[in-house]
């Protein structure tokens, strides 16, 4: 029980420190028009969507790799979890992003840590795997 809500837990906090490097990175290439606290140009906010994207699918891949056994329950599991976290975020900053980013970041989020999982199993979930 322990080492899957920390393979979740890792899955979910490894997107975030991706998504905090990238700002970070983001920043420093972008002075400018990628400024804490004020609303970055669409083009900005696209490119962190894609790259949140990408990260949610590492998520996803490490979710399922230190998952002991049942590795689509744990998917499961970290899709809940963000998805209540990205819920809450979105409530939280309504109105400091782009309305499309904070949607596209939640209906993202499935379909990439599906997509990690995936990757490291190396097939499509079947109904007995949820369970």
């Amino acid at each position: 029980m322990v080492r899957s809500i920390l393979a979740v837990l890792a899955g979910w906090g490894t997107v975030g420190v991706l998504v905090v490097c990238t700002d970070l990175v983001m920043t420093k290439i972008f002075p400018d028009q990628y400024v804490a606290g004020k609303m970055p140009p669409d083009s900005l906010a696209a490119l962190s969507l894609a790259t949140s994207t990408l990260w949610s699918v590492v998520g996803g891949w490490v979710t399922a790799r230190l998952a002991a056994s049942k590795p689509w329950r744990h998917i499961l599991g970290l899709f809940l979890w963000g998805e209540l976290m990205g819920v809450v975020s979105a409530v939280m900053t309504w109105g400091l992003m782009q309305h499309w980013y904070q949607i596209g970041l939640l209906l993202a989020w499935l379909p990439a840590v599906v997509a990690g999982g995936w990757i490291r199993v190396g097939k499509a979930p079947a109904r007995a795997d949820w369970m």
